[in-house]
């Protein structure tokens, strides 16, 4: 506030040396007061000189001391309101892997392959679901696993699986869910993910095929009403 008044006062000053050396400049101008204007004139130089070095002076000031105000403000401030906090990439759990999903007539298909399939399948009026999940006994518990195709052809069902890159990393189990859902009367074919996408036709003919000639493994005969029949309760778990 000091400063504020300081300069409007340095101002008020310069405004009225101003006004006097035009006052002077007419005096001069109507020979009233000859040669005078031309003595007060440095004079009036040297203090708009010095109004300028001393204005200057003050910004600088009033520029220090907001800086210094700045400083003091940031110290007070803790350091999460200051910088926002940057997650650290090195100790963040690795992350799962993200599915494609790709919408398909009501389907969310996993990939470009799937969706060839899928146009094959529905072009043959093959009923079919695309990408279900189904219950799995096994030695221990029960689990949900995804397949890719569930299809229906002759009054028999199968699995069609497009097999991309990543199923090279769990071969045994594949072979070991396979058995499993073979085990259900199911069959299980596998096919690479760029046949499918490049021979679709070809993969779709083949699958049929092989289902309509597709003989299920037996069963186990089991009769609820025979005296040693025990239900298996872990199946509703």
């Amino acid at each position: 506030m000091r400063l504020l008044n300081s300069g409007v006062l340095i101002r008020r000053i310069m405004l009225v040396i101003a006004l006097i050396g035009l006052f002077l400049g007419a005096l001069d101008v109507l020979n009233i007061t000859s040669g005078l204007a031309v003595k007060i004139t440095p004079i009036l130089l040297a203090f708009i000189i010095l109004f300028l070095i001393f204005n200057s002076q003050q910004q600088s000031r009033s520029h220090q001391i907001i800086r210094n105000v700045s400083r003091k403000l940031d110290k007070q401030l803790p350091r999460s309101a200051s910088k926002p906090s940057r997650p650290n990439k090195k100790h963040q759990p690795n992350p799962q892997p993200e599915y494609r999903s790709i919408a398909w007539h009501g389907f969310t298909l996993r990939s470009h392959s799937e969706v060839k399939i899928a146009k094959t399948l529905d072009y043959k009026g093959v009923l079919f679901l695309a990408d279900p999940k189904v219950r799995l006994k096994t030695e221990t518990h029960r689990q949900t696993r995804e397949v890719d195709f569930l299809v229906q052809y002759q009054g028999k069902w199968g699995i069609l699986e497009v097999d991309g890159p990543h199923h090279q990393q769990s071969t045994e189990a594949d072979q070991w869910r396979d058995a499993r859902l073979n085990e259900h009367g199911l069959l299980v074919m596998r096919f690479p993910a760029d046949q499918c996408y490049r021979q679709p036709d070809a993969v779709v003919e083949t699958f049929l095929q092989k289902l309509a000639a597709y003989v299920p493994p037996p069963l186990p005969n089991v009769n609820p009403f025979s005296p040693h029949f025990k239900p298996d309760y872990n199946l509703l778990s």
